[in-house]
């Protein structure tokens, strides 16, 4: 489980850092709009509940005494609560800044 989160969150995070990176240095990317950034952080919030999902699923239905699940139950109860109320804050975000926004109408007109 916890690769799962290692990989998104390094791939979601680069992507980020890098725009902030550019943006500081002055060189901010036309080609990586910011609302792409929230999509993929929803991307991973979404991806982060499924994971933790499926654990929740497997730690439940085991029955394999000799190689039991090694995963928690505290623990995804704490990944499911972080991932969705994370998740429940992007999608917050999201609409807050792009759906009414004129960014958002101005993005949607360029795609």
């Amino acid at each position: 489980m916890g690769y799962f989160f290692v990989v998104m969150n390094y791939f979601v995070h680069s992507i980020m850092y890098g725009y902030y990176f550019l943006t500081a240095m002055k060189l901010k990317p036309k080609w990586l709009h910011p609302i792409i950034i929230t999509i993929a952080q929803i991307a991973q919030m979404v991806g982060g509940v499924f994971v933790t999902a499926m654990s929740c699923y497997y730690h439940v239905m085991d029955n394999n005494e000799s190689s039991p699940c090694h995963v928690k139950g505290e623990n995804n109860i704490a990944a499911l609560f972080m991932y969705g109320s994370y998740l429940f804050l992007f999608v917050e975000f999201f609409v807050k800044r792009y759906s009414q926004g004129r960014l958002y109408k101005r993005f949607m007109k360029t795609s």
